[in-house]
């Protein structure tokens, strides 16, 4: 996950496919994915298209301007958002998503140095084509497309929920369960990526092409930038004015990378005066974009963004105002990379030797193509003269190549080629690596004032046999991590399992081995339930309703999977002391889903006082329950589940 430490702005969000009618309005669509418990190193699928329903189930607006390679694998920390497309007025109950699974590349982190290849296969064990699902919002909050208003729609990929793995015959069957709503799922950072349309000092203009796609973007976004926004522009940093005074000398359809959160409001009010009214959205055209501020006036502090807006009349007495902002945190250029032809390698650090990197499973974006995954051993050849920068970092400084060490996320710009012996050889000796912020999971096995000592299970994603520390000064089982400033380690006690996400320090340097900029510990790291019931049941709880759900491992026809993950611990449910009880938890990002595994359907609802009440009717004696996930907080010593979100699989 990309955790910026430069401080925010706030940016009005201007959507556009084309000039927004008087009947239109617009709808950011944004895509995530929860993890499992399988661990995947990959998980690259085709999104074939994603296509609004409206209330009577009819198809309507195209959110993707064509298909595009996913690795779900690299959105379960972030959202991506697809587009901004004008949407007809009128009331939209969901969307149909297509996955394409033809050439799907799915392996499995089996703790070994290339993993498992999988084969995508349906529920009749036949390879898998296109996957279809349909998904409806929350019927009491559906997609209102309203006059020049402006909405978001959340989608999330059950990754835990969607797939079963067999690798007796190195196979996962896939049934697709994709939540979505109207309200945000979670608290991700939001990826824009797209070509730079125009830019001044006042506004930034780009296009949406989502997960590197080389198609035509697919609507445009307009910020204000303020003072405190970083940027980093071809390997240098820059703040504030300074950098946007290098965006704007850029060429036009530079490719443009800006992280930071949306926020999506909608109110109504009575007016005495109903004279007047003003536009909350602006839209430029797709052939010339805006370059000047829109009417929309915005306020902008370096923590709190504020937005006014003059609203819609749509009576007579009344108006409502439905708004999206964009709080971006930062924004990278990588255009004389494009301009030179340099490849652009991402992946994590395995091993290092000199100035020799080993990267495995690597992403591989050649100048001017789609990105495609390398698997086995790629090698990275860095040198004095290559340019070293932290993601987010607001102040330029010289970085040493020595501070990319084993467990690094990295993305290498160079030239790239292939060995004798078949491996992809990216020479960046004359070009540059950014690092990325890693996470690592692992348990506590010393703790001291303002540092962890660590047993670590898994760094980057990857499984943590699968590194090779020579030389790196670090020991996988005893490896140091250091705060600044110290955050409360009180729950992070011996034996405890934590999450830590920063920078690894400098290769081949003494511990502590991992400047840590958060920690999650078991109070706070978002815990995963994963149930299969053989052949399903008619009666997967003890009890259920609009309180809690009990489960009873005792009673349960329980399949492969029957357990909590809590970071790198993994709770069997059984043989527990206590019955697992699952509560809604408080937050109010989540949603709670009824897939059907016949139908392709997926029902999803904001609240679990709705959920539960038509679970209720669905779960009738006859509908068999297959499987079940949730994510949330669990308390090991009493069996209590408190979970933002749940998701249930019936065989109808």
């Amino acid at each position: 996950m990309r955790h910026v430490t430069s401080k925010l702005f706030a940016v009005p969000l201007f959507l556009a496919l084309l000039t927004i009618a008087a009947c239109s309005g617009s709808t950011v669509v944004t895509l995530t994915a929860t993890p499992s418990s399988d661990p995947f190193i990959t998980y690259r699928v085709g999104v074939a298209s994603i296509q609004l329903q409206t209330s009577s189930g009819k198809p309507s607006t195209m959110i993707l301007p064509a298909e595009t390679t996913v690795d779900f694998t690299k959105v379960t920390d972030l959202s991506e958002l697809l587009g901004a497309p004008t949407v007809p007025k009128g009331t939209y109950s969901g969307a149909e998503i297509t996955l394409d699974y033809s050439a799907a590349q799915i392996i499995y982190d089996d703790g070994s140095l290339d993993g498992v290849a999988l084969t995508a296969v349906d529920a009749s064990g036949k390879a898998l084509a296109l996957a279809r699902v349909t998904v409806s919002v929350d019927p009491s909050d559906p997609l209102r497309s309203a006059a020049k208003q402006a909405s978001r729609l959340s989608l999330s990929f059950n990754l835990a929920a969607s797939n079963l793995i067999n690798l007796s015959n190195d196979t996962v069957t896939v049934t697709p369960l994709i939540s979505a709503s109207m309200q945000p799922l979670d608290a991700k950072q939001v990826r824009l990526n797209g070509p730079l349309l125009s830019a001044n000092n006042s506004v930034l203009a780009t296009g949406v092409m989502p997960f590197d796609s080389t198609t035509a973007a697919l609507g445009s976004i307009s910020t204000q930038p303020s003072d405190t926004t970083t940027y980093e522009i071809n390997g240098f940093v820059f703040t504030g004015a300074a950098g946007q005074v290098q965006i704007a000398a850029l060429p036009a359809n530079t490719m443009t990378t800006v992280f930071g959160t949306l926020t999506a409001t909608s109110s109504a009010s009575i007016l005495t005066d109903t004279s007047t009214s003003t536009d909350t959205v602006t839209t430029p055209t797709t052939t010339t974009p805006t370059t000047t501020p829109p009417t929309t006036t915005t306020t902008t502090t370096t923590t709190t963004p504020t937005t006014t807006t003059t609203p819609i009349v749509t009576t007579p007495t009344s108006t409502t105002t439905s708004t999206v902002t964009f709080t971006a945190s930062q924004v990278l250029v990588d255009g004389t990379a494009q301009s030179v032809g340099f490849a652009r390698l991402s992946g994590t650090v395995s091993a290092r030797s000199g100035n020799t990197l080993g990267i495995e499973d690597a992403t591989l974006t050649q100048s001017g193509a789609t990105a495609t995954l390398e698997p086995g051993t790629t090698i990275v050849d860095v040198g004095p003269s290559t340019l070293v920068t932290f993601f987010g970092q607001g102040v330029e400084a010289a970085i040493s190549t020595q501070q990319i060490s084993v467990g690094s996320v990295i993305e290498a710009f160079g030239t790239a080629s292939n060995t004798s012996t078949g491996q992809v050889l990216l020479d960046a000796t004359a070009g540059r690596v950014r690092l990325d912020q890693t996470s690592a999971l692992g348990v506590v096995t010393a703790q001291g004032s303002s540092t962890l000592t660590l047993d670590l299970t898994s760094m980057g994603g990857r499984a943590i046999s699968s590194f090779d520390f020579t030389g790196s000064g670090a020991a996988p089982t005893q490896y140091g991590v250091e705060f600044n400033p110290a955050p409360d380690l009180s729950n992070s006690t011996v034996g405890a399992p934590v999450i830590v996400s920063g920078f690894t320090n400098s290769f081949a340097s003494a511990s502590p081995n991992f400047s840590a900029s958060t920690l999650l510990d078991p109070t706070t790291i978002n815990a995963q339930l994963v149930v299969d019931w053989s052949g399903g049941t008619a009666a997967p709880f003890s009890s259920f309703d609009t309180s809690s759900i009990v489960l009873d491992p005792a009673s349960s026809n329980f399949g492969q999977r029957h357990e909590i993950l809590i970071g790198s611990q993994l709770v069997n449910l059984v043989g527990l002391a206590t019955n697992p009880t699952l509560t809604p938890g408080t937050s109010s990002a989540g949603v709670f889903s009824i897939g059907h595994v016949v139908s392709s359907t997926v029902e999803n609802f904001e609240t679990y006082s709705a959920f539960i009440t038509q679970l209720q009717t669905e779960l009738n004696g006859t509908t068999l329950a297959t499987g079940m996930t949730a994510i949330g907080q669990y308390t090991t010593s009493t069996a209590a589940f408190s979970a933002t979100s749940i998701t249930i699989f019936l065989n109808n």
